[in-house]
């Protein structure tokens, strides 16, 4: 039973993509806790719970009231089980309850997509990511220009490869395996660029595509990479990935003022977001080459 002092966490919103799994989940447990956020898993499906500075994401459940997210985060203990039944589920020093959470999932660009203006998006993109890109992870990718470090020289393989096999090629290249699980965190550089690159190709049509990746990709995840990151790349599998990567997707595909939406991606994890971007660059400008 949760203790008198319990935290009342009540979610405003939720990404449609992890609610619709959790109608019937009846257990699970808390799997990790930070200075912001909580990952949970109810049967099977991971929840990121956090305040609403989280941004919406098909697996974010986000928290109105700052005072009951920071009073939870500080008591939640990993490992400890959760149970209940949707919308309600309990642990010792937490109540989360989903009663009034709306459903979010993301705006989507208007199909058939134009070319011609998607390739005046990329070299806008381009040009806005040059001035405020990151030295670390795969953001060179966006910007078009050489990258430094470690992940410099598979990054590049990998846009190369992905673009190679997207013009034509039978089966997903080897450097694509190669940075499954590459760099550092839950959800490594690598992780994020494959996840950005399956979410652009459903957001630009490419629906056909998306899913033979998808189901050479996550197996191959499953056994390489932290469960996190395969819950974030199962999401992207079925078209669905953060609301800021979504913003640069609509503004690539109407040659948009990017700004807004490249200051969103700054601002998710580490270079979480500039990584998804940079999977997101690549198919788009594989696109305009087609």
């Amino acid at each position: 039973m949760p203790s008198d002092d319990a935290a009342g966490l009540i979610v405003a919103r939720i990404g449609d993509f992890a609610a619709g799994r959790l109608q019937r989940a009846r257990e699970g447990r808390v799997r990790a806790v930070f200075e912001r956020s909580a990952y949970v898993e109810l049967d099977g499906q991971w929840i990121c719970i956090g305040g609403e500075r989280l941004g919406c994401g098909p697996l974010n459940a986000l928290v109105t009231s700052a005072c009951a997210i920071n009073r939870a985060l500080a008591t939640l203990v990993q490992d400890r089980p959760l149970r209940g039944k949707w919308p309600r589920f309990r642990t010792d020093h937490a109540l989360l309850d989903f009663t009034r959470a709306k459903r979010w999932h993301p705006t989507l660009p208007a199909l058939p997509i134009e070319r011609a203006c998607v390739a005046r998006g990329v070299a806008r993109m381009q040009r806005a990511a040059r001035a405020r890109i990151p030295r670390d992870g795969l953001a060179f990718v966006v910007a078009d220009v050489s990258g430094t470090g470690a992940l410099a020289v598979p990054g590049v393989a990998a846009a190369s490869a992905l673009q190679t096999w997207l013009a034509g090629g039978l089966t997903p290249p080897d450097a694509l395996r190669q940075v499954i699980g590459l760099g550092p965190g839950l959800t490594p550089s690598g992780d994020d660029f494959l996840g950005g690159a399956l979410v652009a190709l459903h957001a630009f049509g490419k629906r056909e595509i998306a899913r033979a990746l998808g189901a050479w990709l996550l197996p191959l995840c499953e056994r390489a990479t932290h469960p996190v990151s395969v819950a974030h790349l199962e999401a992207a599998a079925h078209g669905e990935g953060g609301e800021a990567l979504h913003a640069c997707l609509l503004a690539l595909a109407n040659d948009r003022n990017p700004d807004g939406a490249l200051d969103a991606i700054a601002a998710v994890g580490h270079t979480s977001g500039w990584d998804a971007l940079a999977g997101a660059m690549t198919v788009a400008s594989a696109i305009v080459r087609d």
